[in-house]
């Protein structure tokens, strides 16, 4: 694949509560990321991709990981062994993995050797077997223009307000430890938080919705309706299971299991062996759809609510205001 050079400008950007960290704005649309990203940019960008390949996008804290596990069994005969046998960071790896251990502060040198690959899916997913399945928290935009005409692609998209209370949830134990909800969630509102505007993010792909490789989803309508999700996700793929493997692939994936795997709950990730997260309570949380009232105060849940309002004009994107 002929390389091309990053089309978009990244511009410094400092942000109140992360001063002493280094940030960068990305493109027309603004994405915030670690500095780091300025070096790996075109690396992303001109991503070899693999026709067999199948990519899982969406906003970090959207179900992602849930859905990475359906979508790997799903092409793997729904080997159930298989599964447990290897964590999901291993089976369906996070492309960005290295900005991920650069905003957390965790360095190459922190790694012990058989880990390093591990963290650097830059350099091992070149060399991985067929098919590759991949993880990403970037904004289509930022990834190969020809991602959708080459491979197989899956967005899930969440309400953007339990998104923010559990971003919220794991960002504070490593980076702003000391914001208050509401302070967070006005950086978050107006674009000032890691990887946002998310509604930017959720819109690049709705706007693609029609095209045959993208499969797009929310995590409202998979936990409401987990059998008819997997069932259209099959088809998406190409692949058929009677009503009896789906059943038993639903209660795979049942929350109450899933917090209680370790093979998916955060036990065994590289997170939890470096001390980024404290256990699969905190990786997994509750899953619950319209938790974000809980932490919202009246008032906030006015400005959420016109916030939400402002973003849906004009489209047809299935969130509830």
């Amino acid at each position: 694949m002929e390389k091309v050079s990053f089309p978009f400008a990244i511009d410094h950007y400092k942000h109140e509560a992360d001063c002493t960290r280094e940030l960068v704005q990305v493109g027309p649309k603004r994405y915030v990321f670690p500095g780091v990203y300025k070096e790996l940019a075109s690396q992303y960008y001109n991503f070899e991709l693999r026709p067999d390949d199948i990519f899982l996008l969406g906003f970090p804290r959207s179900g992602t990981t849930r859905c990475q596990e359906a979508i790997w069994l799903l092409n793997n005969n729904l080997d159930y062994d298989k599964a447990h046998s290897a964590v999901i960071d291993d089976r369906c790896p996070l492309l960005e993995l290295e900005i991920q251990y650069s905003t957390l502060s965790v360095s190459e040198n922190n790694l012990e050797d058989d880990l390093l690959e591990k963290a650097a899916p830059l350099r091992s997913l070149p060399k991985a077997t067929s098919p590759r399945f991949i993880k990403s928290h970037m904004p289509p935009s930022l990834l190969p223009p020809s991602l959708l005409d080459t491979t197989k692609v899956v967005y899930l998209a969440r309400d953007p307000r339990d998104v923010a209370v559990s971003f919220y949830n794991i960002l504070k134990l490593k980076l702003f430890k000391d914001i208050d909800f509401e302070q967070y969630w006005n950086d978050f509102r107006n674009g000032e938080i890691l990887l946002t505007p998310i509604f930017e993010h959720i819109k690049e792909a709705w706007e693609q919705r029609n095209h045959p490789n993208l499969f797009f989803l929310t995590y409202e309508g998979m936990t409401k309706d987990l059998p008819s999700t997997l069932r259209q996700m099959s088809e998406f793929f190409g692949k058929k299971y009677t009503d009896e493997q789906i059943r038993g692939l639903c209660e795979h994936l049942s929350f109450d299991n899933f917090k209680s795997n370790k093979s998916v709950n955060g036990e065994q990730t590289l997170l939890k062996t470096y001390g980024v997260i404290n256990g699969a309570n905190l990786f997994i949380r509750r899953g619950k759809i319209g938790g974000w009232e809980d932490y919202f105060s009246d008032e906030l849940k006015r400005n959420a609510e016109q916030w939400m309002a402002e973003n849906l004009a004009g489209t047809d994107l299935p969130f509830i205001i």
